[in-house]
């Protein structure tokens, strides 16, 4: 755990944080964020199995706070994922991406860390889209 909290605040937060902020401001740019991400999480499936269901309900949540039906969110929430994400789809990062096998590692580090500090927020999520099937 410790390892992934230095790969997400001091490496992924320094790198993105000012980035994410522009884009937590437009929601193109968010979007399309998204969109990659879940192209490159999908592509990489079996090796994000442990988290895969919370990635899932993670990218639901952004999905539904970029087109406003979702606003329930802490601001500070958004900016996590969106340095989380943007990590994830960087192909430059401390492990670089194009090593097949460990390439992933950091950004599946980086993934879980940004899942565990925000599960009460993607379990908030969670229970308000269950009541809206209702």
């Amino acid at each position: 755990m410790m390892l992934k909290k230095i790969l997400f605040k001091r490496i992924a937060y320094r790198l993105f944080s000012s980035k994410a902020k522009t884009y937590a401001e437009n929601k193109m740019k968010t979007k399309r964020l998204l969109s990659e991400s879940e192209k490159k999480a999908s592509s990489h499936k079996t090796s994000l199995k442990h988290i895969w269901s919370n990635i899932r309900i993670l990218f639901q949540l952004l999905k539904a706070w970029t087109t406003g039906e979702y606003r329930d969110v802490p601001y500070r929430t958004i900016i996590m994922i969106l340095v989380g994400l943007l990590y994830f789809i960087s192909p430059i990062d401390l492990i670089p991406d194009f090593l097949t096998g460990p390439g992933l590692l950091d950004d599946t580090a980086v993934l879980a860390f940004l899942l565990s500090q925000i599960t009460p927020d993607l379990n908030k999520f969670v229970q308000w889209k269950e009541n809206q099937q209702k």
